[in-house]
């Protein structure tokens, strides 16, 4: 088939959960389709994506990228957007350039299906592909559950009533973007109902997993440090954020107390966070942002997700798993992954069940082996990249079917 790829992430380099579905979706694809790619440069400058575009050409028929238009809620456009019946974020970064370029295509050549890729709420993307009729479109990787449970978990009443209304765009902006579409891809069973919810037309909503490319981290990376621990996740993410304060000022202690010269590194962009009062020591270390976290990751015992709010599936721990990197999370932090407490993880909700969790794994050598051995056959049987492209193409084959 040939495929119409519309990304609001510029998927190379794959270095957060988003732009590594992206770019594995495309390389499966590409074994069977002609892939026609349409970018969003975000996370990276314009000039350094287009330094990897030859990169994607390799999967791609062609490759065009734009400069994806900043999100500044604070600004004059960001105040205008309050007064829109779209989400603020999309009255403000949409892109008429985007559109236009789309449109050209379409008029220049045929395609046979439309995938527009969001991981994460609808935006800019999915809205350019709802205006387009006559050619099927699928939405792939919706998740609404973030805004959702922004706001029926907040208890300040002015933000409350803030995010209700966001809430309450989102969900009608959603509602009509999937009136025009044929297929919702979502990463989760959680979404699934959460979209069901919200949908009124009889649309094809399919789970398909966030997945990644064993390959990729097969290694090796060298042997893992003695008490080291590693937390991976971009403090831009306010749920990312409060877990690793949460971590430090409540677990941290408790590990450190029973083992001194444990050691914890801080993967993902830190900026505009000060950090300065946090309750940190000489053994903690913020690396910034990493292109590549695989020999950070696969170089420490034991990866810590401790999330306390927030919603999705976290591609970190199936990145961890992959690595042999034993997982301790939160339930809410594993939501949405087929996992098992105490065969491929560990699931702590109490600080000191967390602590104690991690203690256990550091010093059980066979406990940790278990662990590690057993995350990583859950990756390969469940959420590998080939799973990915096998769904996919059976979802674009039953599209073809029923349009045929």
């Amino acid at each position: 088939m040939k495929i119409l790829f519309l990304s609001n992430w510029f998927p190379h380099p794959p270095i957060n959960g988003a732009k590594i579905r992206i770019f594995n979706l495309i390389k499966q694809l590409a074994r069977k389709h002609e892939i026609t790619l349409l970018s969003f440069a975000q996370t990276i400058p314009y000039e350094e994506a287009e330094k990897q575009v030859p990169i994607l050409e390799q999967y791609c028929r062609s490759v065009d990228i734009f400069p994806a238009r900043k999100y500044s809620p604070r600004s004059f456009a960001g105040y205008q957007g309050l007064f829109s019946i779209q989400p603020r974020i999309v009255a403000q970064t949409y892109s008429p350039e985007m559109e236009r370029l789309v449109d050209k295509k379409i008029n220049s050549e045929s395609f046979d299906v439309i995938i527009a890729s969001e991981v994460n709420a609808p935006s800019v993307t999915s809205l350019i592909a709802s205006r387009i009729n006559g050619i099927p479109k699928i939405i792939d990787a919706l998740e609404i559950g973030i805004i959702k449970n922004d706001y029926y978990d907040e208890q300040q009443f002015i933000r409350r009533i803030r995010n209700g209304m966001t809430w309450l765009k989102l969900r009608e902006f959603t509602r009509n973007i999937l009136s025009n579409s044929q297929i919702c891809t979502v990463p989760s069973a959680v979404e699934k109902q959460n979209i069901l919810k919200i949908i009124s037309n009889e649309l094809d909503v399919e789970i398909v997993p966030h997945c990644v490319d064993l390959a990729y981290y097969e290694g090796p990376f060298g042997i893992p440090k003695q008490n080291s621990l590693v937390f991976t996740g971009s403090f831009t993410y306010r749920a990312n954020e409060d877990a690793a304060f949460y971590f430090f000022e409540m677990i941290y202690p408790q590990i450190k107390s029973k083992i001194p010269d444990v050691t914890v590194k801080v993967v993902g962009n830190t900026n505009g966070v000060d950090i300065s009062s946090w309750p940190i020591d000489e053994n903690v270390t913020f690396t910034g942002l990493l292109k590549d976290v695989r020999q950070t990751v696969s170089g420490s015992m034991l990866s810590v997700v401790p999330l306390r709010m927030g919603a999705g599936t976290r591609l970190k721990i199936i990145e961890s798993m992959a690595m042999g990197t034993p997982v301790v999370s939160t339930s809410k932090g594993a939501e949405g992954l087929e996992v098992t407490h105490g065969e491929n993880i560990i699931i702590a909700d109490d600080p000191k069940e967390f602590a104690s969790s991690i203690l256990q794994v550091l010093q059980d050598r066979q406990f940790h082996e278990r662990l590690s051995k057993a995350g990583y056959q859950l990756v390969k049987e469940r959420y590998s990249s080939e799973s990915l492209g096998l769904k996919f193409d059976n979802l674009l084959d039953n599209l073809s079917i029923s349009i045929n």
